[in-house]
């Protein structure tokens, strides 16, 4: 599925499961029950999913979309929506992931839809109201929309990822360097 964690925030990595936003066909890479749960395996967030089921991409989804506009309302200096405000905090307040110690000393990570959903909103909150919130920035890709925290020593990032974003503007800056007339 190649799923990108670049942006220093669980929370953050959700959003960018739908990529390219703003373009006539959006990315969407939760595409199924089992697309979820490798994301959340791939996040680190669950070592072993339950079943999603169709139902359960359809919350995950919802709650992800609450996310992404909260933050975008935030960078844009304007108050979240009633209704994702009452989602996202109806999704807080429940039991979060919480991984368990084994006797071997090694960990395992198990949990529902419900506890990931609780731990991404509680993400999101705890980011809120972080110092790390004035660190965010927008991808200098026009075409990307992923967020990510910026700590970079001088606050200079520009891309969300190297390999994604970062790569094609440099690609492109060459192309155009070279195409130009001396």
């Amino acid at each position: 599925m190649g799923f990108v964690f670049v942006s220093g925030r669980p929370c953050l990595d959700y959003v960018g499961t739908r990529k390219w936003r703003r373009s006539a066909v959006p990315e969407e890479q939760l595409l199924s029950p089992a697309s979820l749960a490798e994301w959340t395996r791939a996040a680190g967030l669950l070592d072993e999913t339950p079943e999603f089921t169709a139902r359960d991409l359809a919350e995950a989804v919802e709650v992800r979309e609450a996310v992404y506009r909260t933050v975008w309302a935030r960078l844009e200096d304007r108050p979240p929506t009633e209704a994702d405000v009452d989602l996202l905090n109806a999704h807080a307040t429940r039991p979060r992931l919480v991984p368990t110690l084994l006797p071997d000393g090694s960990t395992r990570r198990e949990g529902t839809l419900s506890g990931l959903l609780a731990t991404l909103a509680a993400d999101l909150l705890d980011l809120l109201g972080d110092p790390d919130f004035g660190r965010i920035k927008r991808c200098a890709n026009t075409d990307c929309t992923r967020l990510y925290i910026d700590s970079s020593r001088g606050g200079n990032r520009q891309w969300c990822g190297m390999s994604e974003c970062g790569n094609r503007a440099k690609v492109k800056a060459f192309r155009r360097r070279h195409r130009e007339p001396h």
